[in-house]
C-alpha cells in the first residue's frame, strides 16, 4: 500500500474498539456486520480460492468470509497491533485459525508476491489513502489474472454541504480521511487496469442500520456506555452517531459494495 504520513494515520484505542463492537457487534467497527459481508461474497467461487481481507480491523469480515467455504484461505492485514489482537482473540474462538492468518504490516507496499490471491477484500479502506491509483496498482498486482478487487465505500453524495458537515466533525475527533465521489472511483479503477466494474447501491440498508444503532446507543445502550465513555465521552459519541444518520439522510454520503477485476 503506498505510504502515508504517521500523523494522519486513523488509529483506535481499546475503549474506541469496546465502543464500536458494543453498538455493531463483535469483529465490526461500523455498521452492517456479517450479513453485509455475505451479500458482497454472494455468487463468487470462494472454494480453494485465496483472500486477502485488506485493513481487516477487528476480523469480522475474515470470520464471515471463512464460514462460506472451508477451503477458502484467508489473509487479513491491518496496520494495528491493537485490532489485531481483538481479531485473533475473535479468530481463535470460532475456531478458525488454521484458515485465518493475521497479519500486522507497514502502510507501504504490501508485503506479498505478485499474483498470489483470487480476490481481495476491502470494507471502507480506500477512503484511508490519497493516492487511489497507487493504492488500486498495489492490489492489482498481488490479484491473480481475471482476480476481483471487491468490497464496500462510502462515497460523496448529491449534498457537499452535508458531506463538508460530517468530514469536519470526523477530523474533530482526530479521523482523516480522503472521502471521494463514486465516480471518481470508478475511473481511478478503469485506469488503474480493471474491468467489468460493478456498483451495488447498499444506501437505504446501510442508513437502515445506521439508524438502528443510533436508537440503541440513545436507548438500550446509553447506560453501558455511559459507564464506560463518562457522560462527556458519551455525549461526543451519540453526537456523532446521530450526525452519522444526518449525513446519510441528508444525501451527503452514500454506501455502496463494488466489483472489480484485474484485466491481466
Amino acid at each position: 500500500m503506498p505510504e502515508e504520513p504517521e500523523e494522519k494515520l486513523n488509529t483506535y484505542d481499546q475503549r474506541n474498539i469496546d465502543t464500536m463492537e458494543l453498538v455493531y457487534g463483535d469483529g465490526f467497527m461500523s455498521p452492517g456486520g456479517a450479513p453485509e459481508v455475505r451479500l458482497i461474497a454472494d455468487n463468487l467461487s470462494l472454494r480453494n480460492c485465496k483472500l486477502l481481507d485488506l485493513g481487516c480491523g477487528l476480523g469480522g469480515a475474515c470470520i464471515a468470509l471463512a464460514k462460506l467455504d472451508s477451503t477458502l484461505s484467508v489473509t487479513g492485514v491491518d496496520i494495528e497491533a491493537s485490532v489485531l489482537q481483538r481479531a485473533q482473540e475473535l479468530v481463535n474462538a470460532a475456531g478458525l485459525d488454521k484458515q485465518i492468518d493475521l497479519l500486522t504490516l507497514e502502510p507501504a507496499p504490501l508485503p506479498f508476491e505478485s499474483h498470489k490471491f483470487d480476490y481481495v477484500y476491502a470494507n471502507s479502506v480506500t477512503c484511508h489513502f490519497e493516492n487511489l491509483a497507487e493504492l488500486f496498482a498495489d492490489i492489482r498486482r498481488v490479484l491473480k489474472p481475471g482476480g476481483l478487487f471487491i468490497g464496500s465505500e462510502w462515497f460523496i453524495d448529491r449534498n457537499e454541504a452535508a458531506f463538508k458537515l460530517w468530514n469536519q466533525l470526523l477530523q474533530e475527533r482526530g479521523l482523516n480521511f480522503y472521502f471521494v465521489k463514486r465516480e471518481r472511483f470508478e475511473s481511478v479503477l478503469k485506469s488503474s487496469g480493471y474491468d467489468n466494474i460493478s456498483f451495488t447501491d447498499r444506501y437505504p440498508a446501510v442508513t437502515a442500520v445506521a439508524t438502528h444503532a443510533l436508537e440503541r446507543t440513545e436507548q438500550e445502550l446509553k447506560t453501558q456506555l455511559t459507564e464506560s465513555l463518562g457522560e462527556a465521552g458519551y455525549s461526543a459519541f451519540a453526537r456523532w452517531s446521530r450526525s452519522r444518520v444526518a449525513v446519510l439522510q441528508d444525501g451527503g454520503m452514500t454506501h455502496t459494495h463494488f466489483f472489480a477485476r484485474n484485466v491481466s
